[in-house]
């Protein structure tokens, strides 16, 4: 385990040998140690936040000594018309028809790794095998409608809010991601997310 200090109440935790971090920032999170008022997950560190109290290093490595039942996790299930301006360009690239992108897509369960970029922006993978590979388009839109699905490498999102964005668009969803006033997130490191085909209107 290595523990750098980012600020006066943020510290970095990394080499952690745990398989999910997310998992483990969740159990941290629902067990805070004295001092500690945050616990947030990125894909290898883990994000400490507040004044910890004495011995919190023993706190998070015995922790990390825990097995974690990842299908207890919640599950967040999205539905998304297949219908993005990418969706035949992902095909063509990756040597399939329209309906085995959709239907690759829609056979896994997800992992969400971490939350970042934006609010409610969920890093979620590993794709199908399939589906792996493609680069961030060579120029990013300037605009990506809120809702939209999309895939780049080895992962796979749904942007929350519009913005600018450099990954595939292949659907689109109807679920409210983020809401700010209310402060509701529908995704969290830790999730299992799976996508379905939304029905045609």
């Amino acid at each position: 385990m290595r523990i750098r200090r980012l600020s006066e109440t943020c510290r970095l935790v990394d080499e952690l040998d745990v398989a999910d971090l997310p998992a483990l920032a969740n159990h941290l999170q629902g067990h805070l140690y004295d001092g500690v008022e945050e616990v947030v997950a990125s894909y290898s560190v883990l994000g400490i936040y507040g004044t910890p109290s004495a011995g919190w290093e023993d706190w998070i490595l015995n922790a990390s000594a825990l097995k974690f039942d990842l299908a207890g996790s919640r599950l967040v299930e999205i539905p998304v018309h297949y219908s993005g301006e990418d969706l035949e360009w992902v095909a063509l690239n990756l040597g399939l028809s329209l309906k085995e992108v959709v239907a690759a897509h829609t056979s896994l369960e997800y992992r969400c790794f971490a939350i970042g970029f934006q609010p409610g922006f969920g890093y979620l993978g590993p794709l199908p095998e399939v589906l792996r590979g493609l680069p961030r388009r060579s120029s990013p839109r300037t605009r990506v409608p809120a809702g939209s699905v999309a895939l780049c490498m080895d992962q796979t999102a749904v942007y929350p809010g519009e913005s600018p964005g450099g990954w595939h668009l292949i659907g689109k969803t109807d679920m409210k991601m983020v809401d700010l006033e209310r402060e509701f997130f529908a995704l969290q490191a830790g999730d299992r997310v799976r996508f379905g085909e939304a029905p045609r209107l």
